[in-house]
């Protein structure tokens, strides 16, 4: 065990680099093997596995604890296994097993009473500045004590807000700002640093550089003195709780907070919900404007609901197209596509079921051809992990991207895992391969307003007069433009979707089988309604858009979109205005929530991706939400008063 553990830290600190990630994986395995003994590793079960999670509950571990810990052991046992790829070693941590279920917590954020009291007793600069960071910036305590003089920024001039850079989790650096008072008591810290040759901003009594344990000793030191019970990450919660109190959205506090994920934002705050309240006070609004009438409720039009229309899924036809594709493969391995596709085929809409058939013939013989040249790979039964280890070699030296080989790697898995589930022998040790990291993480693809709103211009006047192509594409553009849905989902609207009257949409079947409704600006209702007045009435046809007596094909509406586009000198596309819509609509401060259901995505992480918060945006919700948060002075007067702020001016 000892030398399996030493060459795991080897590899962690070759993928981890100098973080401290390498030495809380080895700790947990410490204590694993100090409860389950000092045994090989090949000869460890789960039910070691078991005997471990029963003592950590003994011990009266938290769930989240634990569940780290199983996470470091089942790594440890994924890199073992891939050190040996041809010999079968099933991980002994079973997920579904031994893996705990997580409550929801709410914040660990601090009263503004106890933040009083704790400022109040503050004594030296450096505390006060030390502190105030955490509070008032929201600054990790091991990001204070990394702080360095070279990460301050002085404001232009008196109107603008210093700047921090600050690097945080993973080597990922942010931007902070300061407010007038918490840079005016960094700058009394300043004043008073002795000049010494360390260049971190914090230093102990002996003139070296702040650890993170000698901060959390002086917090304790004061916590005891003002009667309170705190910690310096539950003061980072209380800045995050704050801020959304007083307006900053959701996805702003993540990006100011350094968050990858916004799940991670939303559990900072979930105590602090001001979409919730807001909903909860209009809801009780609109209780009390019900109208009491000859002893009758009389109550606001409801408008008519949705009929359900029978699901629209792709027509055998198709399939049949696709089985002529299979004569490149020998008749059993043929016949494993054809299983896979005949179960897949029934959960496609017809808009895409062609297409993405298609992708995955198309990725499937690539894989295939290559396997059989090289492996001489007769059947999928005879693919083994070293097989596709080297399929991945061969992608990666011939430069593919990264992107490209996951998505491929990706399909492929889910083939051999359809087939394993049918009892048919597959190598397990396939589905531990891990899937390549992109690589790059390029920011979305969006129109900037002033090109979108160019863009705009010379649609609409191009689409001036009353030709039926005009109506059409004028209809067309802001229906895409407008509403942010998938160019799919454009394709396969119906008449019975849309209620002009009421001023929404319903999007049938999208992904993941999931429905939502859309909203209608006045601008393209009133291009719908022009519209639909001369669209013909077709008996066999009731999409909503049809073009020469039949909907359009995605080829279609793509090759319009691009010329208006090249009239404009734009790049555009369907998706392109699907993400525009994202990141106008986020930068006009729609909660990232509401955007999430207009763009029908199930995470809010997706939606992220589509939405991209301005730089210059955030710095005013930072500015906005600062000055009306009332701000606890951090060097009161008197002790336990506080003074009024400072004006927060804009910058």
């Amino acid at each position: 065990m000892d030398q399996a553990c030493a060459r795991f830290d080897r590899y962690l600190k070759r993928r981890f680099g100098q973080s401290s990630t390498p030495n809380h994986y080895l700790n947990d395995l410490k204590i694993f093997t100090k409860i389950v003994g000092n045994k090989e590793p090949e000869s460890t079960t789960s039910k070691d596995i078991d005997t471990f999670v029963e003592k950590q509950l003994a011990e009266c571990l938290s769930v989240a604890t634990i569940n780290r810990r199983l996470a470091s052991i089942r790594s440890f046992f994924e890199f073992l296994a891939a050190e040996n790829p041809d010999r079968p070693w099933p991980n002994p941590v079973v997920p579904s097993r031994h893996r705990l279920k997580r409550g929801s917590r709410l914040p660990r954020d601090v009263s503004d009473e106890d933040i009083a009291k704790i400022i109040a007793v503050l004594k030296s600069a450096r505390d006060r500045a030390m502190f105030g960071l955490m509070i008032g910036a929201g600054l990790r305590v091991g990001e204070v004590a990394s702080l360095q003089l070279v990460n301050i920024e002085e404001p232009i001039d008196s109107h603008q807000m210093a700047k921090l850079i600050v690097c945080g989790k993973g080597g990922q650096e942010r931007v902070v700002w300061l407010t007038h008072a918490l840079w005016d008591a960094l700058q009394d810290w300043l004043r008073e640093r002795p000049a010494v040759e360390f260049d971190a901003v914090f230093l102990n009594w002996r003139g070296k550089p702040i650890s993170v344990n000698g901060i959390e000793y002086v917090l304790a030191q004061y916590c005891q003195k003002a009667g309170v019970t705190l910690s310096c990450h539950r003061l980072r919660h209380t800045f995050a709780r704050r801020l959304v109190e007083n307006g900053m959205s959701v996805d702003s506090l993540a990006k100011l907070l350094g968050h990858r994920q916004l799940q991670t934002t939303q559990r900072y705050i979930d105590g602090a919900d001001p979409t919730v309240r807001s909903d909860f006070a209009m809801a009780m609004q609109r209780l009390e404007t019900i109208l009491i009438k000859d002893n009758e409720l009389v109550t606001a039009s409801v408008p008519k609901p949705f009929a359900k229309p029978q699901p629209r899924k792709a027509q055998p036809q198709g399939l049949e197209k696709l089985r002529r594709e299979l004569a490149m493969f020998p008749p059993e391995a043929a016949a494993y596509v054809d299983a896979y596709l005949s179960w897949r085929w029934p959960n496609w809409r017809a808009q895409t079921a062609m297409r993405l058939g298609r992708n995955f013939l198309s990725i499937l013989k690539r894989i295939w051809k290559w396997l059989n040249e090289n492996q001489e790979i007769k059947n999928w039964e005879d693919i083994h992990r070293p097989d596709v280890e080297a399929w991945l070699e061969a992608r990666h030296q011939t430069g593919v991207s990264n992107v490209t080989i996951q998505n491929e790697l990706v399909h492929l898995r889910c083939f051999l895992r359809f087939l394993e589930e049918r009892d048919h022998l597959i190598d397990s040790e396939i589905f531990r391969i891990q899937i390549p990291r992109k690589t790059v993480n390029p920011l979305p693809r969006h129109l900037s307003e002033a090109d979108y709103r160019w863009l705009e211009l010379n649609i609409l006047q191009a689409t001036k007069n009353d030709s039926y192509d005009a109506r059409f594409d004028r209809a067309c553009f802001l229906m895409l433009a407008h509403t942010g849905i998938r160019l799919s989902e454009f394709l396969d609207l119906r008449l019975e979707d849309l209620d002009l009257g009421s001023g929404y949409a319903a999007v049938r079947h999208s992904k993941q089988d999931r429905d939502r409704v859309v909203y209608l600006s006045p601008q393209l209702k009133n291009a719908l309604q022009n519209y639909l007045q001369i669209r013909p009435d077709l008996p066999e046809e009731d999409r909503i858009f049809v073009l020469n007596g039949r909907s359009p094909s995605t080829r279609t509406i793509q090759r319009r979109l691009a010329i208006f586009g090249q009239q404009a000198g734009v790049v555009v596309s369907p998706h392109i205005l699907r993400h525009t819509f994202a990141t106008r609509l986020l930068n006009q401060g729609i909660p990232i929530h509401s955007l999430r259901k207009l763009l029908g995505h199930k995470r809010l992480d997706t939606t992220q991706v589509y939405a991209r918060v301005y730089d210059e945006t955030l710095y005013q919700q930072f500015q906005d939400a600062m000055s009306r948060l009332e701000i606890i002075d951090i060097e009161p007067s008197v002790p336990g008063i506080i003074k009024e702020p400072e004006p927060v001016f804009a910058g």
